[in-house]
């Protein structure tokens, strides 16, 4: 293997993106103290470059800017250039997107680049620049020695240092953490009729491109059908997962979402995959499948699982970050097809096939096809005389082959970090998976997940957010903490013990006593952090929803589990300082909707099930649990001999079995209805529900 020509101060670091770029030519610091004390030692502004390892555009611009020597020599020249993975510091990643937001009126995203004066305080910012201007695109030559003239005019510096001040005192003094009043049910409404207005009747989600999945506002949709009885959102949830489903978005061979399409018919993505889209994609489809009891959406929601078992699985069971787009320096290599491949593969098939899933001589992505569905099932089989469930059957085998031989392709690249957050998502969806189908393989991997965060990631009270080859590292966030708890209460709910109920006790505790504002909403992250120059409440989603807002449902649900009014009150707090950012765009805030119509929801259940010792009709009232579609639900299942659950759950002292036979009781947040041991009755009490 040949020596590199080049290696910089990333070769030391842990993460696959700053390793992508060790080797550059370009001067690269990561982010610390090092490269903050060069800048002011040499005077110069930082070039800080923001992307992740499965960034296609970031690859892009790593080959025509960051590996040419020309560009490199300027950059080091006139910068300190600091690279970060927003994956690892999202911290620093959301504090520089907001400030790049607000300078290119809301055009941002990946690769980030943003520079900043020696104190931090940034004062440009672009996305992509290519290393020289094209296609409207500036160029990172023209760009370079533009910031060296106005770095090395005096007046000029002067006016660009004061401008980025004041853009950071704007900023901090918006920053809001408490309110007053708490939001209300109109909200709901106003929110439906918004996502109305920019929905894409044919093809789901929201129109024009580049178009991305919904997930959790899927999930936020399917409680106000069942609230309302508006069945406008049960069609628009329903056309948006079939509609991806069918699309280039889906893996048709493998399973799992890619990030996002760059048209509005769901067909060419980006392919990278990443762990938290398609753990929020599956319980959207789990969560469809409970409201509609179709089977397409366990199938999806099942193989998306599939995938994140098979491929994003580590050894010792926690979940990997991401799959790359590209292999062998093409974009979606691996996952697309010629014609002639198809044909060989499939032999008399092919024709078959290639009809059903629109593979073309002249193909859809730079000569090959990606594999998708231009029609319907049903309605393929009745154009083409075809019995279905024949047609199903022998598609799925057609999958299978070109599958197999998909594997003997070379792979793209995996990041195989860890990351708290992006985990407690993927356990979230798990457990509750693993309940709704009785399926223990989902709930085991859920618990390896829960034990692999707990055991390498929480030491002497501290969440670290990554993993990566031995190492821990970085504070965990807000979401770090927020995501953990919001799973490991859906492992205790699905009978995994009350350990981890006791875990998401200790991290509601450190996000109680670390990132709490006063009677208010939760920093981002713990303010120990002397680099940041702003600590900011985050309260809209993006492609991961608010921490705030899945902290205020994880505080909704201990107190329904615990009956501990604080966590009530907690809650409350989150909801009054989120008011604002709700009522100034419901959409943007979905997550924290979900967390409102669950406060409101004064007839959620608590369901007690206190086994006998023989644990008679467990597995029964598992069955019934699951199968409906009960979102504000919390369930305790209780032991005689779980003292800790006792100490945990105060109120569950009492809820002992009757007549030695297991009994079953539903509580609301002002009453609790007369305990039952009798089977028949148990169904009747979860159907009520």
């Amino acid at each position: 293997m040949s020596t590199p020509l080049y290696t910089n101060r990333l070769v030391n670091e842990k993460s696959p993106y700053l390793l992508q770029h060790a080797h550059n030519p370009v001067d690269w610091y990561p982010w610390g103290d090092e490269a903050f004390k060069a800048a002011r030692d040499t005077d110069k502004p930082i070039f800080l470059s923001i992307g992740y390892a499965t960034c296609h555009w970031c690859h892009v611009m790593e080959q025509e800017s960051f590996e040419s020597l020309e560009v490199a020599e300027l950059m080091n020249d006139t910068f300190i250039n600091v690279k970060v993975d927003r994956e690892e510091q999202p911290d620093i990643d959301s504090l520089y997107m907001e400030f790049a937001q607000a300078m290119m009126s809301g055009g941002a995203g990946w690769p980030l680049n943003v520079i900043l004066t020696p104190d931090l305080t940034p004062f440009f910012a672009a996305t992509y620049l290519p290393s020289d201007a094209t296609r409207g695109f500036l160029g990172m030559k023209q760009l370079v020695v533009r910031i060296r003239q106005i770095w090395n005019d005096v007046e000029e510096r002067e006016n660009v240092v004061e401008q980025a001040g004041k853009i950071v005192d704007i900023f901090a003094s918006h920053i809001q953490s408490a309110g007053t009043e708490l939001p209300t049910k109109q909200v709901f409404e106003e929110a439906t009729e918004l996502l109305y207005k920019t929905a894409d009747p044919i093809y789901g989600g929201m129109r024009g491109a580049p178009k991305f999945p919904i997930g959790f506002q899927a999930c936020f949709l399917l409680r106000n059908v069942k609230k309302s009885g508006d069945s406008r959102a049960l069609f628009y949830v329903e056309r948006t997962l079939e509609m991806m489903f069918r699309g280039g978005i889906y893996d048709h061979l493998g399973g799992g979402f890619s990030r996002y399409t760059v048209d509005e018919r769901w067909l060419v993505p980006h392919f990278e995959k990443m762990l938290y889209d398609n753990a929020i994609l599956a319980r959207a489809y789990l969560e469809t499948w409970q409201f509609t009891r179709h089977n397409f959406y366990r199938e999806v929601c099942e193989e998306v699982l599939g995938y994140i078992l098979r491929d994003l699985t580590s050894e010792k069971g926690g979940f990997l970050s991401a799959e790359d787009a590209d292999t062998e320096g093409h974009e979606g290599r691996f996952y697309t097809w010629s014609w002639e491949e198809a044909h060989i593969a499939l032999g008399p098939d092919a024709s078959l096939f290639c009809s059903f899933y629109g593979l073309t001589p002249g193909g859809n992505f730079e000569g090959n096809n990606i594999i998708h569905m231009p029609y319907n099932l049903n309605e393929f089989a009745a154009e083409h005389h075809l019995d279905p469930v024949i047609l199903t059957n022998k598609l799925k085998e057609l999958r299978a082959q070109l599958f197999e031989l998909r594997e003997k392709r070379p792979k793209p690249n995996k990041d195989d970090k860890i990351i708290a957050s992006w985990n407690g998502l993927t356990i979230y969806t798990l457990a509750e998976a693993g309940r709704a189908f009785n399926k223990e393989a989902y709930l085991d991997a859920a618990e390896n997940s829960a034990r692999f965060i707990r055991d390498h990631l929480w030491k002497d009270g501290t969440l670290s957010r990554r993993w990566r080859e031995g190492e821990a590292r970085f504070d965990g966030c807000l979401d770090d903490y927020a995501f953990m708890i919001h799973g490991l209460i859906s492992l205790f709910e699905a009978d995994r013990g009350c350990e981890w109920l006791e875990f998401a006790v200790q991290l509601t505790r450190v996000l109680e006593s670390d990132f709490k504002a006063e009677r208010g909403a939760y920093y981002l992250t713990n303010g120990k952090d002397p680099t940041l120059i702003l600590r900011r409440c985050e309260f809209y989603d993006g492609a991961e929803p608010s921490g705030n807002a899945v902290h205020a449902e994880n505080l909704i649900r201990l107190y329904q589990i615990t009956g501990i009014n604080e966590y009530l009150q907690g809650a409350e707090d989150i909801l009054r300082a989120s008011k604002e950012h709700i009522d100034m765009y419901p959409p943007g805030a979905c997550y924290h909707l979900m967390a409102l119509q669950r406060y409101l929801d004064l007839d959620a259940p608590t369901i007690v099930v206190s086994l006998n010792d023989e644990e008679q009709y467990r597995q029964e009232i598992a069955n019934m649990l699951a199968g409906h579609f009960i979102p504000h639900k919390a369930v305790i299942w209780r032991r005689e001999m779980d003292e800790e659950l006792r100490d945990l759950v105060p109120f569950s002292r009492d809820l002992i079995p009757i007549d030695g036979k297991t009994t079953l009781c539903v509580c609301f947040r002002d009453r609790c209805l007369r305990p039952t041991n009798d089977i028949s009755q148990m169904w009747k009490f979860i159907e009520k529900l």
